[in-house]
């Protein structure tokens, strides 16, 4: 059993605690529901991918026209360097070759990096107002995570395996664009999903003998009250209660933990392989179904390259253009995740769901970044899909044309003038893809259409084509 009491402290509400009559009847309920759920991992990298590395294009396919590989057909030697460590699951996998960052291209202000994590995750435009730049709308992971959700449970997890240089990117941000916390070591993401074990909190129950009094007070002073007054009062018991029900499931939850994780991890690959534990366990639980997991910069030793740079951001990507032996380091650094996220999936296929199968079987990761590439490009941007097999035909790599009217800074080693006049698809085809595969109902996540730099109308609603069966 996991400990109310400590769930109380971690969700905030030390103070109050949750009457909740028929909670028992209602997971029971719940429980019996035979469906597995369909659940959603959002991971984010730093510094994009060195596209002529990663790309797959075997001889006589065309650039100016869509193509399709068969990924489950090819030996692993036709895989390039940084999609070679998910060979093992390429049955699951869908690779977009042919997507861009457009619209943060045609945003303005700020810094490239700030702007492509928002776009990135939220589809939408960034604000700089602040001092934390902030969204304009809901992430992907949040808009999933409020349609998914069980209202007993954690409605989404955010992790971010951090490092001693850059932490990672944020990728979660709520309805009012402000980017959620990450829990950046795996002993603070135990504690939060799972808690000490223990049964019979005392102070719990008291806690919400505590609330019920409160709530009564108000009754009886509510008619002595002004309707502002009245209304937030109601709204914030609204949001007590539903918080103490979700907390009151984790409270009665039977579930076997995995180990407490120590204190702290030397090695970046440890703190991953810890974090997957927690996610496939929290999965396995039902704790959550969302799950977002940033990854921050890599020390250069973990990757090979220290005897290049120290760092991988002002060291090693922004020259990728510029010097072989630096684009080949980002090779390698995207592989070492490409390995990071193959283990990922192992650790999900080896977690038994509930009526057969695996949790993978019934999981989508999106694998994206915050760039391009490390110049801080956006033309060419090349995120991944794993699972999914309910709503896509995986097991594909997947090309589509420069064909969108919207100019793109490019480095001038790669085109002269530094500039293309046509771009990837916007990569909100992608987020309206995942959205619909996880259930929501929607044409567009973030922005629904801008204007190119020409005036082109640009729509970036509806799904990417092709990716269905």
């Amino acid at each position: 059993m996991i400990s109310r009491r400590h769930l109380l402290h971690l969700g905030g509400l030390t103070a109050l605690g949750a009457a909740l009559p028929g909670s028992t009847s209602t997971l029971r309920a719940l429980a019996q529901n035979s469906a597995p759920p369909r659940r959603l991992i959002v991971i984010s990298h730093c510094h994009g991918w060195p596209y002529s590395a990663w790309k797959m294009h075997p001889t006589g396919r065309s650039e100016d026209e869509s193509w399709t590989l068969d990924l489950k057909r090819l030996p692993r030697a036709a895989f390039s360097q940084p999609l070679a460590p998910l060979y093992e699951h390429r049955h699951r996998v869908l690779a977009m070759d042919g997507l861009s960052l457009a619209t943060a291209e045609l945003d303005i202000g700020g810094n490239r990096h700030d702007r492509g994590w928002i776009h990135a995750w939220t589809g939408n435009n960034a604000d700089f107002a602040a001092r934390d730049t902030r969204s304009t709308s809901a992430s992907l992971d949040q808009l999933v995570a409020a349609h998914t959700a069980r209202p007993d449970r954690q409605p989404s997890l955010e992790l971010s395996v951090d490092a001693a240089l850059e932490a990672g990117r944020p990728i979660a941000y709520n309805a009012s664009g402000v980017r959620l916390p990450a829990e950046s070591t795996p002993l603070k993401a135990w504690e939060r999903v799972f808690g000490p074990a223990s049964s019979g909190d005392v102070v719990g129950q008291r806690r919400r003998r505590t609330l019920d009094f409160a709530y009564n007070e108000y009754r009886e002073l509510a008619p002595r009250l002004g309707a502002a007054d009245r209304t937030r009062l109601e709204s914030h018991f609204g949001l007590v209660e539903r918080l103490g029900h979700r907390l009151e499931g984790l409270a009665t939850l039977a579930c076997h933990a995995p180990p407490r994780p120590a204190a702290s991890f030397e090695q970046y690959d440890k703190r991953f392989d810890a974090f997957s534990d927690i996610i496939a366990t929290a999965f396995s639980c039902d704790i959550t179904r969302v799950v977002s997991l940033s990854l921050g910069e890599m020390p250069t030793a973990e990757f090979g390259a220290s005897a290049i740079s120290d760092k991988v951001h002002k060291g090693i990507a922004h020259f990728i253009h510029d010097d072989a032996e630096k684009h080949a380091a980002m090779t390698d650094y995207v592989q070492y995740h490409g390995e990071q996220v193959a283990r990922l999936v192992s650790t999900l296929e080896a977690t038994p769901e509930v009526g057969g199968g695996s949790m993978m079987d019934n999981t989508l990761i999106i694998w994206g970044s915050e760039l391009g590439d490390g110049w801080h490009g956006y033309s060419r941007y090349c995120p991944i899909l794993i699972g999914g097999s309910w709503a896509f035909n995986t097991g594909r790599y997947l090309y589509w044309p420069q064909q969108t009217p919207a100019e793109m800074r490019v480095p001038s080693q790669v085109l002269t003038g530094g500039s293309t006049r046509m771009s990837g698809l916007p990569h909100q085809h992608l987020l309206v893809s995942v959205a619909r595969a996880m259930g929501l109902e929607v044409d567009h996540v973030g922005l629904s259409h801008v204007r190119g730099q020409r005036g082109d109308f640009i729509d970036v609603s509806g799904p990417l084509p092709g990716l269905k069966t």
